[in-house]
């Protein structure tokens, strides 16, 4: 510890020197003036001063603050030595800028004691000062890590404007990375795909999981894939970047060029709501586990497709605009977001997190807040060009009934499909087709399975229990499938036989929009260009537009 002596006295300079070079503090040195005290403070800069008070020139009281207007932050202990006693001075020496002071004639043990105690605050207030200076390159460190990271996201996750005009859509963030990630992209065929997904946590480390899933999504809805290939393959993308204990809960879906078509895939989301024009609300449940949990052996990648009209609004939320609490303690919840669209006259992104907002009897969301809304109408977007001519194949497909029990059966048929030649804009929509067309083969021609039993949630649960059971004691049936590319016609032909008895397709109603089963027929005539039913209904073919450009 350097001590600086500050004394006109040449004999309590000395006197002081052997005080404290007997108490093992040899490096001091000394000053006789005011003027010369400060200027060694700038060249010299001691962790100690003892400072006289009554001094010809500058005086003790005049030196102590120009000494801490020069050192500043920095702590740096004066202890005033001065034969006054009088309240007053003593004081004043306090009110200067002195930390302490001591009287003379010096009491060797009293002043050695206070020094002492006075290096421990000085070590103490040195190491705090390293620790300040590490923290201070840490922030630094990490703001400019910050500042790099928030440039990659503002360029990797950018959502094009015309694509964006669509949605009415609201993102809150609890940190400065948001753990929430809303995407759009458009389709080959016209229409468009958006992903709705939240990560584990918030924060930079759930931020993090939104570049490699927002990569794998551009690059697949370029290529125009189904839905459920997206869930898939996000999943794969997913299980291979985080950890064990993160995952993504996420809403995948891809909208009709008629704004019209809707397919989903839904993993852990809270429930979506569909409200029509006229206030009613339908609930959009989630049917499956989130992103990034399950192997692609377990992982089910079924979406389900519906039919809007137009006006209507698709909702879609993260948890944290649900789980605001009251006063009481009490969560806003999905029975308090669907009661505020039933109520509400319009229904608006930025309305209904302003709604949870007043709701919260916090200042901030616990959790990042996303919400977006898809109103139905006819999306006015680019297509694709017309590919070039492309050389005429055929697959064909033969399944029995050990095929038939295979996990993941369609989704291996899809993959064979997905080598077709000529279905790059409308891979989507045949793979919707093939999928309904199987589903109804194995189910009701094969299976015999009645439709009106998923009337409601009890009874959906019993059609797919149902369903298990027969599918487990199946001894006999086939499907086959042919998918045939017609280039030159600007056609792709799927035909799917099964082993079934048929059943009357010309008396087959036509669901309302309500109806909760027997959509499929409809949903398959809605997006081809034909359908034809052979040998009693047992085999349907179906026609496929493939020139969908404008």
């Amino acid at each position: 510890m350097k001590i600086l002596i500050v004394d006109d006295e040449q004999i309590n300079r000395t006197l002081l020197l052997c005080m404290l070079r007997e108490a093992g503090f040899t490096d001091c040195i000394e000053a006789e003036s005011g003027e010369a005290a400060l200027d060694i403070i700038i060249q010299q800069p001691p962790d100690l001063v003892l400072l006289d008070v009554i001094m010809p020139g500058l005086t003790g009281f005049e030196v102590a603050p120009k000494i801490r207007e020069h050192v500043k932050n920095r702590y740096l202990p004066i202890l005033f030595i001065t034969a006054l006693d009088d309240k007053e001075s003593l004081v004043r020496c306090l009110e200067v800028g002195g930390n302490d002071f001591a009287t003379k004639p010096f009491d060797k043990h009293i002043l050695t004691a206070k020094i002492k105690a006075h290096e421990k605050i000085w070590a103490l207030s040195a190491r705090i000062e390293e620790q300040n200076k590490a923290l201070r390159f840490y922030q630094q460190r990490v703001a400019r890590e910050h500042a790099i990271v928030e440039h990659i996201f503002s360029h990797a996750i950018v959502n094009e404007d015309e694509i964006l005009t669509y949605f009415d859509h609201h993102l809150a963030p609890a940190e400065t990375f948001n753990g929430d990630v809303f995407i759009c992209k458009p389709s080959p065929s016209g229409g468009l795909y958006f992903l709705v997904g939240d990560f584990t946590g918030h924060g930079l480390a759930s931020a993090i999981g939104a570049l490699p899933v927002t990569r794998a999504f551009q690059e697949m809805t370029a290529k125009g894939l189904a839905v459920s290939e997206l869930a898939l393959e996000l999943n794969n993308v997913l299980l291979r970047f985080l950890p064990a204990d993160m995952f993504m809960a996420a809403v995948i879906g891809e909208i009709g060029a008629d704004g019209k078509r809707l397919t989903l895939w839904q993993g852990g989301m809270p429930e979506m709501l569909l409200v029509s024009e006229d206030g009613n609300v339908r609930r959009l449940n989630a049917k499956h586990m989130a992103l990034g949990i399950l192997e692609s052996q377990e992982f089910n990648s079924d979406s389900d497709t519906l039919t809007m009209r137009h006006g209507d609004q698709l909702v879609c939320y993260t948890d944290g605009l649900m789980e605001v609490t009251h006063d009481k303690k009490e969560m806003l919840g999905e029975e308090g977001i669907r009661q505020w669209c039933l109520n509400s006259a319009v229904v608006t992104a930025n309305g209904l997190y302003q709604h949870a907002k007043s709701y919260n009897n916090h200042h901030v969301f616990d959790d990042d807040v996303t919400v977006v809304v898809f109103k139905s109408q006819p999306l006015a977007l680019h297509k694709c060009a017309p590919v070039e001519l492309d050389i005429p194949a055929s697959i064909d497909i033969a399944l029995t009934h050990q095929h038939l029990k295979l996990e993941g059966v369609l989704q291996r048929v899809l993959q064979v499909a997905s080598q077709c030649s000529g279905i790059q804009l409308v891979r989507s929509t045949l793979f919707t087709v093939i999928s309904e067309m199987f589903s109804n083969a194995l189910e009701h021609g094969i299976l015999k399975m009645d439709s009106s039993i998923k009337h409601s949630t009890e009874g959906f649960a019993h059609y797919y229990a149902e369903r298990e059971l027969r599918l487990a004691a199946l001894e006999h049936g086939f499907i086959n499938i042919n998918i045939t590319a017609l280039p030159t016609d600007n056609l792709i032909k799927v035909s799917v036989k099964d082993s079934g008895e048929g059943f009357e397709y010309k008396a087959s109603p036509q669901p309302s929009e309500e109806a909760t089963f027997g959509r499929g027929l409809a949903l398959i005539k809605s997006l081809c260009h034909d359908i034809l039913f052979e040998e009693g209904g047992s085999k349907i073919i179906c026609l496929l537009k493939t020139n969908v450009t404008n």
